[in-house]
C-alpha cells in the first residue's frame, strides 16, 4: 500500500485522481484542499473508503497551512510514496489578457501554481525520503512549454513554465536524491478550468496520469511528459 498526497483534490483533475487511486488500488490518499468544509465530494470518498481517504486542510498559498498539512501526514504515516502537486488557478483577466495585465495579478498566479508547489514539496521532502520509490508529480500544462507558441494566458503560461523549471531543479538537487520528480501535462480536460469543449474527461486524464506515475523510474527523473507518456519539449 502506498501513501499519496494530492493538493487541490476537491474538484477537477485532483478529485478524479483521488477517485482513480482509491477505486483501482489499496493505496491511501491524503486528499487536501483549501476548504474541506465545502468539499462534499471528498466527504463521499471518506464515507466509502474510510481511512484510505483522509481529507486534509491545505491552502497552498499559506505557509503555516502547508506546514500543518505535512505534520498531519507525518503523524499518521512514516513515509510518503507520492506527492501530486495539482492545486492551481487560471487567474483573472488581469493575469491573462494583454492590455489588462497587472503585475500583482500575474505574480499571484505564478506564486500559487509554481512557488507553492515547490514549498509543498520542500515540506514533504523528509517523508518522501522514507519511501522505497518516492515520486513527485507536478501537474503542469502544455501551455508551459516554451515551444508552444500562442498568445494570451500570460500568467498561467508563465506559472507552468516556472513549475517545469522547479521540477527540473528538484530532480538535480542533492537534497532530493532518490526522489523522482517529473512535470506532467494532463491534457485538455473538461473541468471548470478546461471548459466543456475539452477533449478529455477528468476520469480519462486521471487514469492516464496514474498509469504514467506508477511506472516512473530513475531514467524519468527531471522529464516533462504528456499524460499519454510521450515526452514534451521544455
Amino acid at each position: 500500500m502506498q501513501n499519496i498526497l494530492i493538493t487541490g483534490a476537491n474538484r477537477g483533475i485532483g478529485l478524479a485522481l483521488a477517485r482513480e487511486i482509491l477505486a483501482t488500488s489499496d493505496d491511501r490518499v491524503f486528499a487536501s484542499c483549501r476548504r474541506p468544509d465545502q468539499a462534499a465530494q471528498l466527504d463521499e470518498l471518506a464515507a466509502r473508503y474510510g481511512q484510505r481517504a483522509r481529507i486534509l486542510q491545505l491552502d497552498v498559498d499559506d505557509a503555516s497551512s502547508i506546514k500543518a498539512a505535512a505534520q498531519a501526514v507525518a503523524s499518521e504515516v512514516d513515509a510518503l510514496d507520492m506527492l501530486i502537486n495539482n492545486a492551481g488557478i487560471s487567474g483573472q483577466a488581469e493575469s491573462r489578457d494583454f492590455g489588462q495585465l497587472i503585475a500583482s495579478a500575474v505574480s499571484s498566479v505564478i506564486s500559487t501554481n509554481a512557488a507553492s508547489a515547490l514549498i509543498v514539496t520542500q515540506s514533504c521532502r523528509d517523508l518522501l525520503m522514507q519511501a522505497g520509490n518516492p515520486r513527485v508529480i507536478m501537474i503542469s500544462s502544455g501551455l508551459g512549454s516554451l515551444s508552444n507558441a500562442g498568445g494570451g494566458a500570460y500568467g498561467y503560461r508563465m506559472s507552468k513554465a516556472a513549475m517545469n523549471m522547479a521540477a527540473r531543479v528538484l530532480s538535480q538537487d542533492r537534497a532530493m536524491a532518490g526522489i523522482i520528480t517529473v512535470a506532467v501535462a494532463p491534457g485538455w480536460v473538461r473541468t471548470d478550468m478546461g471548459g466543456a469543449s475539452a477533449s478529455l474527461s477528468p476520469e480519462e486524464s486521471a487514469s492516464a496520469v496514474m498509469a504514467l506515475a506508477s511506472g516512473l523510474g530513475a531514467a524519468d527523473n527531471g522529464k516533462f511528459y504528456r499524460y499519454d507518456g510521450s515526452e514534451l519539449a521544455w
